[in-house]
């Protein structure tokens, strides 16, 4: 009869608990070009922007390369799982023998939303 009294009393929890997913993510994928032709190698880094001055950890970043199409997915937590919602101070790094001809760091600020984004980043000189 105890048993059945916790078993009771946990199991409404259990289930609030079962409904928190942790942070909110979404897929990220998208091109990284310069001058309209794809960038391989590149390191994509989404780095979520603190939401206020109180806010010391904003999230986990998004990282990913590129492929040699310029094509690249975003990983968190997992493979391929995308970046956090929200806005993110955007990093796209090349290494000084990748034949892009380009900056070899360029930033930028972009937003992930909820379900799929598809980002792409042009690169300048």
């Amino acid at each position: 009869m105890r048993v059945r009294t916790v078993l009771l009393l946990l199991l409404p929890g259990l289930g609030v608990l079962s409904g928190c997913r942790g942070p909110n993510i979404a897929e990220v994928k998208g091109r990284v070009t310069c001058h309209g032709k794809p960038v391989a190698d590149a390191a994509v880094t989404f780095s979520p922007v603190t939401r206020s001055d109180d806010d010391r950890e904003p999230g986990k970043p998004g990282t990913g390369y590129t492929d040699a199409q310029g094509a690249y997915v975003l990983s968190t937590y997992r493979n391929y799982d995308g970046a956090l919602i929200g806005k993110h101070n955007v990093t796209v790094s090349l290494e000084d023998r990748n034949p892009a001809r380009c900056k070899r760091s360029t930033q930028t600020t972009r937003e992930v939303k909820a379900g799929r984004n598809e980002i792409d980043i042009e690169l300048s000189e």
